[in-house]
């Protein structure tokens, strides 16, 4: 009868793994930060720090809240994984997940966010699981050996 007071099980980030390189060797002891940002407008933050093999992980975020429930909001969160290395901003992640629920080619590509930081930040398309002609956007410096499509290169932006 009260649905809008229950609470809901809510999706906010896949688990994160990767490795960071420069020039082809491990970059350790580097901070890499996670920024999610929900559908109430509540900030999240985590870090974590890169090993002597340049790997890293964070684990997945997910929530209980009665926002799910309401007619009035939109269910997205902004997600955004990062690191500053010599006061430069290098960007491993940044886009909006759309809804409550984890989204199998998200979980994809944030397993591997494998980077090599000589390479440019760029938009980039993958599929979605179940519209093969639309498609997800995000920007990075990582690099995916499939269901990875340049859309533009990012020309030293400031966030």
């Amino acid at each position: 009868m009260f649905g809008f007071l229950k609470k809901y099980d809510a999706h906010l980030c896949s688990a994160v793994s990767g490795r960071i390189l420069d020039n082809g060797k491990p970059v350790a002891d580097l901070k890499i930060e996670r920024i999610l940002v929900d559908f109430d407008s509540k900030e999240r933050k985590d870090s974590t720090t890169t090993d002597q093999n340049g790997d890293f992980s964070l684990p997945a975020v997910n929530i209980r809240s009665r926002s799910p429930a309401s007619l009035f909001r939109e269910l997205l969160t902004k997600q955004k994984i990062y690191f500053k290395k010599q006061d430069e901003l290098f960007t491993l992640w940044s886009t909006t997940l759309w809804g409550v629920e984890p989204i199998n080619a998200y979980d994809k590509k944030l397993s591997q966010l494998n980077a090599e930081l000589t390479d440019p930040e760029v938009y980039f398309n993958f599929t979605k699981d179940y519209e093969s002609n639309d498609m997800h956007g995000a920007c990075s410096i990582c690099r995916w050996e499939s269901d990875f499509e340049i859309h533009h290169i990012i020309e030293d932006e400031t966030i």
